[in-house]
């Protein structure tokens, strides 16, 4: 799927897309960049499409310095679960991403857990989103998919999808921002703003697989049972 076709045109956003279209049901699940920049234009779109959930990864430092999402008007109501993007006294000079995945998936599990039984509950379509929609989203969404038992080649896929949204001003515009924060820019600290390497998240789902014994072994752990599965099957597969 080339980069026309993965976004779709919401003014003010750079990553909104469905997730894994003809896989999971049209019109039941988005993904998204931050939505602090929506336009009127942008917010008409989300309006139209019907979503009445939107779920902020964010924290409070990320919404704190890019600012708040701008629903007003949408008919979406925003449900805050805010995961930490970024490990705690952490050297940002020799994180990588694959680093930064294994601790959110061990110190966040409950939490993402919560996420997904709230996409599960809600009655119409869900849109989830952090700052980039790259890897707190982009963890959610392939627990989530890896839950209804979609092709482990379809989740890697949705998730390399991203990186050639955010090429260009997006992209730009986070360096901008981290070198006023001082923040010295290493290859690998670049690879975590912007980069979305499918053998990066096809590394880290093998990760669970050992740490773990398994997705659904995880998935059980963060309070994603039978049950759960069983409302994402009702309202994601087609």
């Amino acid at each position: 799927m080339d980069d026309a076709v993965s976004r779709l045109d919401v003014p003010g956003t750079s990553n909104f897309r469905a997730v894994a279209p003809g896989t999971v049901a049209s019109g039941r699940l988005y993904r998204s960049d931050a939505l602090h920049r929506l336009t009127n234009s942008g917010r008409r779109r989300i309006a139209e499409l019907g979503i009445t959930d939107v779920i902020d990864l964010r924290s409070g430092i990320d919404r704190r310095i890019g600012g708040r999402d701008r629903l007003r008007g949408t008919g979406a109501v925003r449900i805050s679960l805010p995961i930490d993007g970024v490990p705690r006294r952490v050297d940002l000079t020799t994180i990588t991403l694959l680093e930064v995945y294994r601790v959110i998936l061990s110190r966040h599990q409950q939490l993402l857990g919560t996420v997904i039984r709230a996409i599960a509950a809600s009655d119409g379509p869900v849109l989830v989103h952090c700052t980039a929609g790259k890897d707190r989203t982009g963890l959610v969404i392939a627990l989530t998919l890896a839950a209804i038992g979609v092709d482990r080649d379809v989740i890697l896929d949705d998730y390399a999808l991203t990186a050639a949204n955010l090429a260009g001003p997006w992209t730009e515009r986070m360096v901008r921002k981290a070198r006023r924060f001082r923040i010295r820019l290493t290859d690998d600290l670049i690879a975590i703003l912007a980069s979305s390497p499918r053998e990066v998240l096809s590394e880290t789902l093998e990760w669970i697989d050992a740490e773990f014994g398994g997705l659904t072994e995880y998935l059980d752990g963060a309070g994603v049972d039978a049950d759960v599965r069983a409302a994402l099957h009702t309202k994601l597969l087609p």
